[in-house]
């Protein structure tokens, strides 16, 4: 699997895990029939998947000349906000934002992979152990 779809897939967990945090997760909508089991993380274990993700984007972003990345990295995709939005945050033109962007996913899906939080359930499933 390439990088940046390691990345797009930890930034879909970071994503659904990061809105339920401090909100009571529920396991079982009474109003609404079931579709079959539904796995959801303790909140406690929610939370560390958010931040593995986090540390391990300032990790590999960390270097001095790759600023711009982190503010990529954090504007857009932590903050999720509107891609033109995003753009003007970070101020510098479409196509820079573009390539370090695409840089930003190789880098953090690169260490996503080595710290593994790739796939996603192993995580999970090593943290119960």
């Amino acid at each position: 699997m390439k990088t940046r779809e390691i990345f797009d897939v930890c930034l879909a967990r970071y994503r659904t895990l990061e809105k339920g945090i401090g909100r009571k997760m529920a396991s079982v909508d009474l109003a609404r029939p079931s579709n079959g089991y539904v796995w959801r993380p303790e909140n406690v274990r929610a939370a560390e998947y958010v931040a593995d993700f986090e540390a391990a984007g300032a990790r590999v972003l960390r270097r001095g000349d790759w600023k711009g990345r982190r503010k990529v990295f954090v504007i857009y995709f932590l903050s999720n906000l509107d891609y033109k939005r995003a753009i003007q945050l970070v101020g510098v033109s479409e196509n820079t934002f573009e390539y370090w962007a695409s840089q930003v996913k190789n880098a953090v899906g690169r260490e996503c992979a080595r710290v593994g939080l790739f796939p996603p359930e192993r995580y999970f499933r090593m943290r119960g152990v």
